[in-house]
């Protein structure tokens, strides 16, 4: 598809808007702006290469930079969309965050590099509830499980604590770990850094057991 001009990408935000029955003071009050700035992007448009502006237009109206852009016609963005506009979003803040407080070259590219071990260790995290998700969905389904809950009067409730507790612990613990790194990286007796990276690299060999058993 051919790129949007900036009057089209006003015209989708336009449509979009319409869509929910939301006025220009409802859309203005969400994007912390005036009426008149909603109405100019309505009629003037949007460039389409401003993405840091049109990811909060988009995420504003439920849709997607995408859509608004005319890069596709699906108005509605699925679950991978919708997430990886927010991690978009965090980025986004992030990088203004950084170049705004930290002058040095050097010191930015390894407050990036740690944000990216961060979301790497998330990643793991991610592993671990997912396995401990299916878990529970076995559970579920073992109807004598769910009897000698009744007969011993046990919450379900608790027993999902306990197994999120018991499977997600020690990569919550890495994670703290990870950050205790960062709070001493300049201790130039040890090399934190390196031991901030060690700790990811086990995190990712170490598979939950229940995705073990559930996979093999």
């Amino acid at each position: 598809m051919a790129e949007f001009t900036a009057k089209q990408v006003g015209e989708r935000i336009k449509e979009r808007r319409q869509d929910f029955r939301l006025s220009m003071e409802g859309l203005a009050k969400v994007l912390g702006m005036n009426k008149s700035t909603i109405q100019r992007y309505e009629t003037k448009g949007v460039d389409p290469k401003k993405k840091y502006l049109l990811v909060s237009i988009a995420n504003a109206l439920d849709t997607t930079v995408e859509w608004l852009t005319g890069e596709t016609n699906e108005k509605n963005p699925d679950i991978t969309t919708k997430c990886r506009a927010e991690i978009d979003e965090h980025i986004s803040a992030y990088m203004n965050t950084l170049t705004e407080n930290v002058d040095d070259e050097a010191h930015q590219q390894l407050l990036t590099n740690l944000l990216g071990g961060f979301i790497d260790m998330f990643g793991v995290i991610c592993i671990h509830h997912g396995a401990t998700s299916r878990r529970i969905d076995q559970m579920e389904k073992d109807f004598d499980l769910k009897d000698s809950l009744v007969k011993y009067a046990l919450e379900t409730s608790d027993l999902y604590e306990n197994l999120y507790s018991h499977y997600l612990e020690e990569s919550v613990e890495d994670f703290k770990s990870m950050a205790d790194c960062v709070l001493n990286m300049y201790d130039r007796r040890k090399s934190h850094v390196k031991k901030f990276y060690d700790i990811l690299e086990k995190a990712k060999e170490r598979k939950p057991e229940s995705y073990v058993s559930i996979h093999n």
